[in-house]
This record gives C-alpha cells, sequence and structure tokens, in this order.
C-alpha cells in the first residue's frame, strides 16, 4: 500500500456497483489479503478453503452460514471468522449484502 492509495471508501457506494448476486468483487488490499465485498441471495453451495481463513461481515441483510456442527445466523453489523481447513466447510444462505 502507497500513501497514494489510502483514500476514504464507502461501504454503500461500493456496494452500490455490484449489480450480480454472488460474484465477490475486491475493493481494497492490505498485507497481501484482499477485501472483497458480495452481494448474495438464495443458498451458495458447500464448499471450503483449505489454505486462506474467511471473515463474514453482514452490512445489510441477514445470512446464515451452515457449518459441519451448527448454523450461524449473522444480522446486520455482525461477523464470523472461519479458519481454513477442509473440517470447516460451509455453504451461505440468505438476502443481503456481505463483507
Amino acid at each position: 500500500m502507497t500513501e497514494n492509495s489510502m483514500t476514504k471508501a464507502s461501504l454503500d457506494e461500493k456496494f452500490a456497483l455490484i449489480h450480480e448476486h454472488w460474484r465477490p468483487k475486491v475493493v481494497a488490499e492490505l498485507n497481501g489479503q484482499e477485501l472483497k465485498l458480495v452481494k448474495f441471495a438464495g443458498v451458495f453451495p458447500w464448499h471450503h478453503h483449505e489454505h486462506a481463513d474467511e471473515m463474514f461481515l453482514v452490512w445489510l441483510g441477514q445470512m446464515t452460514i451452515e457449518l459441519r456442527d451448527r448454523r450461524v445466523t449473522l444480522q446486520a453489523g455482525e461477523f464470523l471468522c472461519r479458519p481454513a481447513c477442509s473440517r470447516a466447510s460451509h455453504d451461505g444462505r440468505g438476502r443481503g449484502s456481505c463483507v
């Protein structure tokens, strides 16, 4: 990150640019990580990430994440961090905007 890349961003404005569901968009990068925004509706299939942690932050709406051993429902303003490993498979369902 360079000093020239330090600009303020609005989540409302970034989400307004996203017109498709389930198509994450990279809106920032830091320390080799990408910040992705996605709009979703309906059910996303089971999958896992063996080498990448994930954070789900609900900006608007609600999201239910099905883990192998439990179901977690996130409301606007709530988040969940999921560690990388094949045992942490998950799917997502709901309606709203998620970081």
